[in-house]
């Protein structure tokens, strides 16, 4: 079942033939989309609901795999995989290999599927996807993307791919905000590093601006978008070099939420990454 998704994800992607009169008409039920962001749309809004996506604007969406988290499951490509309750990850075992950040039912779930895809991709004499992106509800908490993000990276074999948030951009369709993600483990500066090791951890009307030494950066509070816009456009003026944030979402931020910090702080510190809490030091 899963080659032919597959077969069919190529031939969506594929340019439209001419046809003529003496040409069969399409099997009923399949329509040609033209490319992979009308698959993703389609899926989209057949999963999750036409306004569900978060607004924002991006850079062309590329092909590769795609996983989409609604408030009561997820899915990989057009697989579920896992039952939530209410945009949470059901409590249980943590696993291992994500160092406590995803659970093993999840890990494992992500992991089954990438196998599936890399045994294909051998009977196939094709790569496997190097690309992922996320399409989230908007309503999702954003921590619950992280343990599905984190669980289906850390499941790809050899490498984890490159990741990307779906967004919609108005009449431009759906458009990719490209992240990072922080190692499982945290990051460890070695003393008199070049790495600025820029920070935000934030919740809603709540934005706790940091370095990993404060001789960079000192500890700044800040209640709302455009003071924390201001206070890293200081920070970028003092170091034009960097490109790096690190964002940390608290538990009651939506993948909406997220959208609007990323908007908000990408023009100074266009590399974004990610985490769920893991020391920097």
């Amino acid at each position: 079942m899963l080659a032919a998704a597959l077969a069919s994800l190529l031939a969506l992607m594929a340019p439209a033939q001419p046809t003529s009169a003496d040409e069969p008409e399409p099997v009923s039920g399949f329509a040609r989309l033209p490319g992979f962001g009308a698959l993703v749309l389609a899926h989209a809004e057949a999963s999750l609901g036409r306004d569900a996506l978060p607004s924002g604007t991006g850079v062309p969406l590329e092909p590769g795999l795609f996983v989409t988290i609604g408030l009561e499951r997820v899915w990989a490509f057009d697989r579920e995989v896992l039952a939530l309750r209410s945009g949470a990850v059901p409590e249980g075992t943590a696993a291992r290999e994500c160092a406590g950040l995803c659970s093993t039912a999840l890990f494992d779930a992500m992991r089954a599927f990438w196998l599936s895809l890399a045994i294909e991709s051998t009977q196939r004499a094709t790569e496997i996807p190097a690309r992922l992106a996320v399409v989230a509800d908007k309503r999702v908490p954003a921590r619950t993307m992280l343990q599905v993000v984190y669980a289906a990276a850390i499941a790809r074999p050899v490498r984890p791919p490159d990741l990307a948030l779906v967004v919609t951009a108005g009449g431009r369709g759906l458009q990719a905000q490209p992240f990072h993600l922080l190692a499982p483990a945290g990051l460890d500066i070695d003393q008199g590093a070049a790495a600025l090791g820029l920070r935000l951890r934030f919740g809603r009307d709540r934005y706790e601006l940091d370095a990993v030494d404060e001789r960079y950066v000192q500890n700044e509070r800040l209640t709302d978008l455009r003071r924390l816009a201001a206070a890293l456009a200081g920070v970028k003026k003092r170091y034009p070099n960097k490109t790096a944030i690190v964002l940390e979402p608290d538990a009651s931020v939506t993948v909406a939420d997220l959208v609007a910090v990323i908007a908000a702080v990408r023009a100074e510190f266009p590399r974004i990454v990610l985490a769920a809490g893991q020391p920097i030091d």
